[in-house]
């Protein structure tokens, strides 16, 4: 008696996930470092302006009055993102291995380090003690400290929202997007805060 052969299709290749949260993010992260490029721009063109009107003796004026920029606050802040960007990474890495224990440690020790940064520009800001209004190096320091502690917290908000969604259970090694696109955006405040160090911490 002749025996059936039964034939059985293979399973079907596993769909390419859609990745436009990161690739999104990218885009979003490059367009603001874009813009803080535009804000430095702006800062150099007119310390460099202000510098070749005291060359001259043709006018300008101190740029910063002795003092009112400290070099401790600021490297502080850079060391602290230094940190943050450590810890990030940290976080993508365990997503990925399924540690999601240590993800959760990331992510928070990320979190209190957004806030350190923030809390330490504003002491810095107090500290300036410089009027925004009767000088432009002030109102453009301003500009930058301020602008730079919005994005901070954007970057904080996006990973809290990544955050809740790990818990949730969301994402693991074979999805950690979100968690990915959040490193990538928290990427870019740490690469933007350096030249904010430079400009204004060290060559104040």
């Amino acid at each position: 008696m002749a025996t059936e052969t039964v034939l059985v299709a293979p399973p079907a290749p596993e769909l390419t996930r859609n990745r436009t949260l990161v690739v999104g993010t990218a885009f979003a992260a490059v367009a603001s470092i874009m813009v803080f490029a535009g804000l430095f721009a702006v800062y150099i063109a007119v310390r460099q302006n202000n510098e070749f009107l005291v060359e001259n003796g043709l006018g300008g004026s101190l740029w910063f009055p002795e003092g009112a920029v400290q070099i401790a606050p600021g490297t502080m802040m850079l060391f602290t993102t230094w940190i943050s960007a450590f810890s990030i990474s940290w976080a993508v890495q365990a997503i990925r291995n399924d540690d999601r224990r240590n993800a959760y440690v990331a992510l928070g020790l990320t979190l209190l380090m957004g806030a350190a940064v923030i809390n330490q520009m504003v002491f810095a800001i107090i500290d300036f003690a410089l009027p925004i209004d009767r000088s432009t190096p002030a109102y453009l320091l301003y500009v930058i400290y301020g602008s730079y502690i919005v994005f901070v917290a954007v970057a904080m908000v996006f990973v809290l929202l990544m955050a809740i969604r790990a818990i949730a259970g969301q994402f693991n090694s074979r999805n950690a997007d979100g968690v990915q696109a959040a490193a990538i955006f928290w990427y870019a405040t740490v690469i933007v805060y350096m030249p904010v160090w430079y400009l204004i911490t060290i060559t104040k």
